[in-house]
């Protein structure tokens, strides 16, 4: 039958680490996440073995939600904090994260339904090598090289899938596709909700079909106790319509933003590789000016050093500082490792902004050519003219790029002949005789020097204070603010003459006219001489990306996909419950997805279920009775009504002593697959002496509900079933219309399983046939692999790739399964 499982617990852990607040069995694989009061996210195999452990955005943060992307790739976590991370699911390495101005309480992904011919993904492939095969960054303090691989691997990975993160924060749905680009934003409120009252969001999910939304309310009003539950529809048959569309942007701004991370990165390697460069011959310099100062506040460490190089002058505390403090040997390894530092910007850094900048413009040109078809992506409000602006950015970065690339050729000559110089010096001072085959500074060497120490060596004061040194050439580019010197000062070629010898200048034949003619717009060949590399990476490039793809800043946003105005509700449930009582109803949906989506073949829904592709909504207002409703194919606000629901009432267990006749109450409900729904059952034994101080004991059971034999009871009696109207309780103890079935008439004892202790939360993975049952207490839990008996008594396990492991058992054998991939 359906459901009969035999139970191994295969670990137990009685005091985790953490006190776990959610716990989510990933879709694919046998890994569960588990997120904790103090903020700390876990992902561990199914033994509980930790594999890795992300610590949380603020020292006080809790996680509120955690969640599995479709292919199990990628989790979602929320915080109290308003912090949303997106996160590897294999080393959690956070690749993306959102903040929100209040706390997060809801988090879901969904899978949309694209074919493979539909979801090619980008070409880039073809024209680009992976970014794994090259050079990459070596910084221990901002970026590493791990992490560019992870970042790299997200940009290769063409999303075969759509998928649709949903977030709910402070009253507000948000709708993000490929992890990132907004989609839509609401403000929802229940339609059956006439007053002010403060309503409750308990959750929402897309069917299968993905041409609906699914949203569930509650709220207690206060004068009467009344306590209700509202199931709003919305359409979102654009979802489907233009899926293509919404996917290729989707696409398209995920690898622009992670290009645009991965440019970041980039650039801050430059510039800390450019600092690590003349770090310690900034600190020499500085300490000793700061001496120098202190006594005289007219000196200037040029004018030294030029009486130095010009008259032979050199002061005794100049000579003390070279000889003594700043010796040979040292000034050579401070030499060696600037030429290494400029090596490595040279050959790493430079090698990486290019082609990162050429990968971001090859995406925004495809995606340019995309908005294009203005039939196809005009209703999604994404400009034609910011992308050109776009393309037009990234070939200014790209040139300003080059000129920065010549700015350190420049200073680097500067700085070797400054170094060779201050060597021979310092030999010459300490009084030791160099041989006649010792290389000499050349009078074009001591002229870069003297050029250098005039007008590039420049110290830097902060209020009258001097903080340090700084070679002005390089800073004007790769900090803030502007260019003050122009290239030709740098570089013996002119700015024509650079700009002729641009490849992608010589694609188009125009003229000097025609590119300052306000005929042509601002595009590709913009070019502006005082924008500083920092500013245009982190300022201008930012904006341009943000106005693209940005929505307005604050109300109600849709791209065209989802029918907000057209929602229509259902009230599910309507009663006045004991004062004492909370209403905390019990919940959970699930959609029978295409088979892709399921990962053991062996619990797969069979063709007419995958084709028909329903969408199941479980949930328990007063905890004592269950229902359970189908929702169709092709359910639309004309025939919101049509599913079939069902009723079961919890009245008692097989096989389990119940003397006292005492009521069981659901903890906690979720769908083991689309076929099973898993219970959590509590039912508490209260002493019957009155004078005792006693806690009163708990037991708890999980039992398997066959969702198809419950439904059977609704066709059964579907003829005496009236519909349900929008505003009428679709169950209240008082008046039910619904067809019920006692649970003890729909089970055998095989679908049960006593647990040990009380327990609070389940999490489970019909995929893998897992499952984790949370212990009062939070510190303690229990993952049970469940077997099916076969008619020669035999258990046969069959999990599939990637699953915890393919091993068959003799029935009453208690070994653990040990195989683990």
């Amino acid at each position: 039958m359906v459901g009969e499982y035999s139970y191994c617990p295969v670990e137990a852990k009685h005091y985790l680490k953490n006190k776990v607040s959610h716990c989510c069995w990933s879709p694919r694989t046998d890994l569960i996440a588990l997120g904790s009061l103090n903020g700390r996210v876990s992902v561990h195999r199914y033994k509980l073995a930790c594999i890795w452990e992300s610590l949380p955005p603020h020292q006080n943060s809790v996680v509120t939600c955690v969640v599995w992307r479709p292919d199990g790739k990628c989790l979602a976590v929320a915080y109290d904090s308003g912090h949303v991370r997106l996160i590897l699911a294999n080393d959690g390495f956070v690749y993306k994260e959102f903040q929100y101005p209040r706390s997060i309480t809801f988090l879901n992904w969904t899978a949309g339904l694209l074919t493979k011919q539909e979801g090619k993904g980008s070409n880039a492939p073809i024209y680009f090598p992976d970014l794994s095969s090259l050079t990459m960054f070596q910084s221990d303090v901002n970026f590493n090289t791990s992490d560019t691989f992870k970042l790299s691997q997200l940009l290769a990975d063409s999303e075969e899938h759509f998928f649709i993160l949903t977030v709910y924060c402070a009253g507000v749905l948000n709708f993000y596709g490929s992890d990132s680009f907004l989609i839509a934003r609401w403000a929802c409120k229940p339609n059956l909700l006439s007053t002010e009252l403060q309503f409750k969001f308990l959750g929402c999910q897309f069917s299968a079909c993905l041409k609906y939304l699914l949203i569930l309310y509650s709220w207690t009003e206060e004068t009467t106790g009344r306590s209700f539950m509202e199931l709003q529809w919305v359409p979102t048959t654009g979802l489907v319509t233009f899926g293509t569309q919404l996917r290729n942007l989707s696409m398209h701004h995920s690898l622009i933003r992670i290009s645009k991370t991965l440019l970041d990165k980039g650039f801050d390697q430059i510039c800390t590789s450019w600092e690590d460069m003349i770090l310690e011959m900034d600190v020499k310099f500085t300490n000793y000016a700061k001496e120098r100062l202190s006594r005289n506040k007219k000196w200037s460490l040029g004018v030294e050093l030029l009486e130095f190089i010009l008259f032979g002058n050199c002061p005794t505390s100049l000579r003390k500082f070279l000889v003594e403090d700043w010796t040979a040997p040292s000034l050579k390894r401070t030499g060696t490792a600037t030429l290494k530092a400029y090596e490595s910007i040279k050959t790493i850094c430079f090698q990486q902004l290019q082609l990162i900048l050429q990968r971001l413009l090859f995406h925004t040109s495809e995606l340019l050519g995309n908005l294009r078809d203005t039939q196809s992506y005009a209703k999604f409000g994404v400009s034609v003219k910011q992308a050109s602006r776009l393309c037009g950015t990234i070939g200014c970065v790209l040139q300003k790029s080059q000129e920065l690339h010549l700015v350190i050729e420049k200073s680097i000559t500067h700085l070797r002949a400054f170094f060779k110089w201050l060597y021979v010096a310092i030999l010459g001072l300490s009084g030791r005789v160099l041989p006649d085959d010792f290389p000499r500074v050349t009078p074009a060497e001591r002229e870069l020097v003297i050029d250098f120490i005039t007008n590039y060596l420049q110290p830097v004061f902060v209020q009258g204070s001097l903080q340090s040194f700084s070679v002005d050439l390089v800073e004007q580019y790769i900090r803030p603010g502007e260019v003050r010197k122009p290239l030709e000062a740098v570089s013996a070629h002119s700015l024509n003459e650079d700009r002729s010898r641009s490849h992608m200048r010589t694609l188009i034949h125009l003229s000097e006219e025609q590119l300052k003619s306000g005929r042509f717009p601002t595009g590709l060949f913009h070019y502006c001489p005082k924008a500083t590399l920092a500013d245009l990476i982190m300022h201008t490039l930012e904006d341009d990306i943000t106005t693209l793809f940005g929505p307005p800043a604050a109300g109600d946003f849709d791209r065209a996909c989802f029918g907000f105005a057209e929602s229509v509700s259902q009230l599910l449930f309507c009663e006045q419950l004991q004062k004492s009582c909370v209403f905390d109803p019990a919940w959970d949906f699930c959609s029978q997805f295409p088979a892709v989506f399921t990962g053991d073949s062996r619990l797969r829904n069979s063709p007419t279920d995958s084709n028909r592709q329903s969408t199941y909504l479980a949930w328990s207002p007063s905890r004592t009775e269950l229902l359970l409703t189908e929702f169709p194919f092709d359910l639309t606000k004309t025939n919101l009504h049509g599913g079939r629901t069902a009723c079961l009432e919890v009245d008692d267990i097989p096989m389990v002593p119940n003397p006292n006749q005492l009521a069981y109450e659901i903890q906690d409900l979720e769908f083991f697959t689309p076929e099973l729904l898993t219970l959590l059952l509590r039912q508490t034994t209260r002493t019957s002496n009155s004078e005792t101080t006693e806690e009163p004991s708990s037991t708890s059971h999980i039992v398997m509900v066959p969702v198809q034999l419950l439904l059977a009871a609704c066709d059964e009696g579907s003829s005496s079933t009236p519909v349900s109207t929008a505003c009428e309780p679709l169950w209240s103890s008082s008046n039910c219309h619904l067809p019920a079935k006692r649970l003890s008439e729909l089970i055998t004892s095989a679908h049960v399983e006593s647990l040990p202790c009380t327990a609070t939360k389940l999490a489970t993975n019909g995929g893998r046939s897992i499952l984790f049952v949370l212990f009062e207490g939070s510190c303690m839990c229990r993952v049970y692999l469940l077997d099916c008996p076969e008619t020669d008594g035999s258990v046969v396990r069959d999990d599939g790739e990637d699953g915890v492991g393919d091993a068959v058992m003799e029935a009453g054998d208690s070994d653990v399964v040990e195989n683990v991939t």
